[in-house]
């Protein structure tokens, strides 16, 4: 695509993507009183076995001192309409070079597994991708022993690319399996679903 073309995609404020409305889930901004779940889910078991771990070789209060300021990395909280707090997503390494970003989402609330909230997180974020940011592409990493967010992403329109070999340094519990989507492929599955 021609950078004339790029230049006529809508973009949003940063103010317009700083909260967001789907059908079951609100994403809006971390804030300093989200810290302590945030840091309970990243020492689960569970959570531990699916996703690895996010606060392993930074100190939390660091990672969101750092977050205030980083450019390359958009970042909600995931709450229930009614506020409860539930999970976060990522929208990671931002290439405005490349227009692309990594997905990263965990729903550490347990009661909201396989329930349709992280679908409707991630259809709120590749909305923000696509249309806020005019990003032509989004990946993401997923253990390969992690079937029930597989399912949810191949749903979404994200495709298999490539398995990763663990990582020996983050103790990876499997191997890693990449998949994409395409800003084409997203909104040849939002026309499908209308």
């Amino acid at each position: 695509m021609d950078n004339d073309a790029k230049e006529k995609r809508p973009k949003r404020t940063d103010g317009e993507l700083d909260r967001m409305v789907g059908q079951r889930t609100v994403l809006r901004r971390i804030v300093a009183a989200d810290l302590p779940t945030l840091h309970a889910w990243d020492v689960d078991p569970e959570i531990i076995g699916l996703m690895g771990r996010k606060f392993a070789e930074m100190d939390i209060a660091d990672w969101f001192r750092a977050l205030q300021r980083d450019r390359t990395c958009r970042t909600w909280a995931i709450e229930t309409h009614e506020g409860r707090l539930i999970g976060e997503l990522e929208l990671a390494h931002l290439n405005w070079r490349n227009s692309s970003a990594e997905l990263r989402i965990c729903i550490g609330d347990k009661d909201y597994w396989s329930h349709g909230y992280g679908t409707d997180a991630i259809r709120s974020a590749m909305w923000a991708a696509f249309q806020g940011m005019g990003l032509d592409s989004v990946y993401l990493r997923v253990f390969v022993t992690n079937g029930r967010a597989i399912r949810v992403y191949e749903k979404l329109g994200f495709r298999r690319q490539a398995i990763l070999e663990p990582s020996i340094r983050r103790q990876d519990p499997a191997a890693v399996l990449l998949m994409n989507l395409t800003r084409q492929r997203w909104h040849m599955k939002q026309t499908q679903s209308a």
